[in-house]
């Protein structure tokens, strides 16, 4: 039987219908793991399904996936930074006394826009300034190594690595003084809640008005830099000339690096996390990688493919298409979600398994940890330099490193990203 959405698009199936109602990313079992909750049943039944909560197609076969990726102008990226249409007004109110929604920078951005835009920010991540950076990343891991200490308790390895190592380093690539970090991570965390829709009314407004407090400080910090300039990619923004048109407003600003500093840290902490917690549940795995960085590699390849830091990616539908045998009518907002894609058993055989030999003589499949396509993430090289230092130095430092027996890691709710909140470890004999 086949019935009318009255949200969105042609009739969609019930069997479609009924695979994404399984898509509930604020729930603690998605958080557990979105692979049980919702991806198995989406390969097995439904490699693109619809959700009525959300009003999106949602793409998650590797095939169908890849088919979208490929077509960046027909499923746009222009409004994925947009936030959700039904906030409150006393919300929807406070936003706008900022920006309010983000002009297209690099994320949020269609060709021939995001080409120029990528080619202003490649020259920032060229090989060989990448590989610049590493002794000063290696320097940086093996600070906040030094810092952690044996001691009675469980230390959380979020906390004290995961999150403060890739925040070093993107703030000073951009030109953010380190001692601000922490707030404006706290402020990016708040314009993610915008997103939940359990989040109270006077939460959201609290959260809204951290949010234009955030770009208030990068349009000042915009401004100091035009009288101080600096190696950084403020004043790289502000320098900036594209194929003869005018410089890049204050909001366009605001918007590339509200995006490059979220991107900067948050992946790669979720990265970093997860990497270690699955190389700690095989204490075998630990041990060895101490003598064999080949096998390193492989492991953050295989983590990229089944803990992927961003899973999901929303976009609009420019024209009406057809994807696994589903139509998508123009306008409808499909959900990518390379999470799910890196779980699809027809390239990836028995997904659910952490398995090194997947990668351990290169990539045979293609994982889309880092996305694919001309979005393909930028720092990608950089993401997996400070991993391998930031592993490097914990295993050299700590080669007992365990899991901690009485707690339990844990993962943040969330549509878009698969980010440990905590990671109790006991470290061992230094």
């Amino acid at each position: 039987m086949v019935e009318e959405s009255t949200r969105q698009g042609p009739p969609v199936a019930d069997r479609l219908r009924r695979v994404g109602a399984l898509f509930e990313p604020f729930s603690s079992s998605y958080a557990d793991s979105p692979a049980l909750a919702f991806y198995q049943a989406a390969h097995r039944e439904a490699p693109v399904a619809y959700s009525e909560a959300f009003s999106a197609y949602l793409v998650v076969g590797h095939a169908e996936l890849t088919q979208v990726l490929r077509e960046p102008v027909g499923f746009s990226s222009a409004h994925i930074l947009e936030l959700p249409p039904d906030l409150p007004p006393e919300v929807t109110a406070e936003l706008q006394r900022g920006i309010y929604q983000m002009p297209p920078a690099l994320f949020n951005n269609d060709p021939p826009g995001h080409t120029r835009a990528r080619a202003l920010f490649s020259k920032a991540f060229t090989p060989a300034r990448v590989a610049s950076l590493e002794p000063t990343i290696a320097e940086a891991a093996e600070a906040l190594v030094r810092a952690m200490a044996p001691g009675d308790g469980p230390v959380d390895l979020m906390q004290a690595l995961a999150f403060p190592l890739p925040l070093q380093i993107i703030t000073a690539l951009i030109g953010i003084p380190l001692v601000d970090a922490p707030l404006l991570r706290a402020c990016q965390d708040d314009r993610l809640k915008l997103y939940d829709p359990a989040l109270d009314k006077a939460r959201q407004v609290e959260a809204a008005r951290r949010c234009v407090a955030y770009e208030r400080y990068l349009a000042d910090l915009i401004e100091r830099r035009r009288g101080a300039p600096a190696d950084d990619l403020i004043t790289a923004l502000i320098g900036a000339r594209v194929d003869g048109e005018a410089p890049l407003s204050v909001e366009e600003m605001i918007s590339h690096l509200i995006v490059l500093f979220f991107a900067g840290y948050e992946t790669v902490a979720s990265l970093i996390g997860s990497l270690v917690l699955r190389l700690l549940e095989t204490p075998a795995l630990w041990d060895a990688i101490g003598s064999d960085p080949a096998l390193l590699q492989a492991a953050m390849e295989e983590t990229l493919r089944i803990d992927a830091p961003v899973q999901m990616e929303p976009r609009r539908a420019t024209a009406p298409a057809v994807v696994g045998g589903v139509e998508i009518p123009a306008g409808a907002t499909a959900f990518a979600f390379f999470g799910a894609a890196n779980h699809d058993p027809a390239i990836f055989p028995d997904p659910l398994r952490f398995d090194v030999n997947r990668f351990a003589a290169g990539p045979r499949a293609r994982h889309l940890g880092f996305g694919w396509g001309v979005h393909t993430c930028i720092g990608a090289s950089l993401a997996r330099i400070e991993v391998r230092c930031a592993v490097q130095a914990l295993r050299a430092a700590f080669p007992g490193l365990r899991l901690a027996a009485e707690a339990r890691p844990s993962y943040a709710p969330s549509m878009f990203f698969r980010k440990p909140t905590s990671l109790p470890v006991t470290l061992g004999a230094a």
